[in-house]
């Protein structure tokens, strides 16, 4: 070897610290990033400091946003929370696994088990999973999350305001019933937890917030805090737990190579902020579909990014998968997109036309552009315009809040996105269920609440 090289190479060993750091390094690099998905319950848009809220303070969220991306444009698998979860969980829209209805606690159905998570999909790859919080798909063994590919469950199966309403860890009830002021403070407590204990190999953390879902609590020391309420305090101390989950990933030397995605599972219900955008849960308008999301990833995606992109809850199975060398299955529909490329590239979405169901229907389309809402809610009932012969054709460059229609300047584009509604009802015209009632039967042999076995 030449004398400069043999020097070159000295030199390189010595800056390596001898020879060891190369290897940890590059084994640094070829381990695939651990993941947490953050799912806030009725979290609006315009609820974090980061999309403009004034009255609540969420210094926590604002800098994962200030670290990473945000898009404006990214909407919730669905306008309720069962079927959002459902569409982010498994990458299809909800009606494909027949979880387009709310689950209640004399429901009997649930996700069923051979569709495929997240979870599943990570652990085959060999990550840890565990899940913290609301899971709200179904309550029976073979729909709990130990049973979806989680192998740690600590949370509540549904939302805070259906009873029977327990903490569970794995399916063993440890509060009875969940003292709801303690919740976010547990549930941080729990994620943190995981993330000390498997800091060594990649884990994947699901954390599903039961707030800021009706009825609201918080611990006395947290009360009369924000300038929003009760409300704002519940989305304050939200954001005190998602600090102290950042604070564990740093502690346990995993942040650098972790990616944080925080969005909500719909639009905000009785109280929050929806933004500048028509509507709010349950409805077909932008408010009850467009949410909050932000990804973090130090060193792969770079800090302040905004994007105007349209994107889905359905699109992150696949776009994590891709993150982690999984495999997304091949022997089924996926809707969603990977999106690794607007995240970290700025590219554009790699969606033509994204759908928006109501249950069973498809209540609106849009494309990069135009929204076409056919279907609309007032008083107590839906108003489906198609019946009339019309539609709803908002343009959503000149008009995001949808106040006015152009349908007569735009033919084009409701026939363009009128197509694809009808391919896409011709996919699933066969998947069509009955909503449960929210209202229990007075059959007293139907069982209120989780049927678990303990084997």
């Amino acid at each position: 070897m030449p004398p400069m090289k043999h020097l070159a190479a000295l030199l390189a060993l010595v800056a390596a610290g001898f020879g060891h750091a190369p290897a940890q390094a590059q084994d640094e690099a070829q381990r695939p990033p651990n993941i947490v998905v953050i799912l806030a319950d009725d979290l609006g848009w315009g609820d974090i400091g980061a999309n403009g809220a004034r009255l609540i303070a969420t210094p926590n969220i604002d800098r994962l946003a200030a670290e990473g991306i945000r898009l404006t444009s990214f909407y919730a698998g669905a306008n309720v929370c069962t079927p959002s979860r459902a569409a982010l969980l498994t990458g299809r829209y909800p009606i494909r696994s027949g979880m387009q209805h709310v689950v209640f606690p004399h429901s009997d159905f649930g996700l069923p088990p051979e569709e495929v998570t997240i979870a599943e999909l990570l652990k085959d790859a060999g990550y840890k999973t565990g899940m913290v919080g609301k899971w709200h798909l179904g309550h029976r063994d073979e729909f709990w999350p130990t049973a979806q590919g989680f192998d740690e469950f600590y949370g509540v199966p549904y939302s805070n305001d259906m009873q029977p309403f327990d903490l569970y860890r794995h399916k063993t009830v440890v509060q009875s019933p969940a003292e709801q002021r303690e919740l976010t403070d547990r549930y941080a407590a729990a994620a943190s937890d995981f993330i000390a204990r498997h800091r060594a190999a990649p884990f994947f953390l699901y954390y599903a917030e039961t707030f800021p879902h009706l009825p609201l609590a918080v611990p006395e020391a947290a009360a009369g805090q924000s300038g929003a309420g009760l409300y704002g305090d519940v989305v304050e101390h939200l954001d005190e737990g998602i600090g102290r989950i950042m604070a564990a990933l740093e502690a346990n030397g995993v942040a650098d190579n972790t990616l944080v995605i925080l969005t909500s599972d719909n639009g905000p219900w009785f109280e929050g902020d929806q933004g500048a955008f028509r509507g709010r849960k349950g409805g077909t308008h932008e408010g009850g579909f467009r949410v909050p999301f932000i990804a973090r990833w130090p060193g792969r995606i770079a800090p302040g990014g905004v994007s105007g992109e349209m994107a889905m809850g359905i699109d992150l199975l696949p776009t994590i998968a891709a993150l982690a060398g999984a495999q997304v299955p091949q022997d089924r529909t996926i809707d969603g997109r990977n999106i690794g490329k607007v995240l970290m590239e700025r590219a554009p979405s790699p969606h033509e036309v994204l759908f928006f169901f109501d249950g069973n229907d498809i209540v609106a389309v849009r494309d990069r552009r135009f929204r076409l809402v056919l279907s609309t809610f007032y008083r107590t009932f839906p108003v489906p315009f198609e019946r009339f012969g019309t539609a709803l054709l908002f343009d959503l460059e000149r008009d995001p809040m949808e106040r006015f229609s152009y349908l007569r300047e735009h033919p084009e584009a409701r026939d363009r996105l009128m197509a694809h509604v009808a391919a896409m009802r011709k996919e699933v015209a066969g998947l069509r269920k009955e909503p449960a009632s929210p209202f229990p039967p007075d059959d007293p042999t139907i069982p209120k609440g989780p049927v678990l076995s303990h084997h």
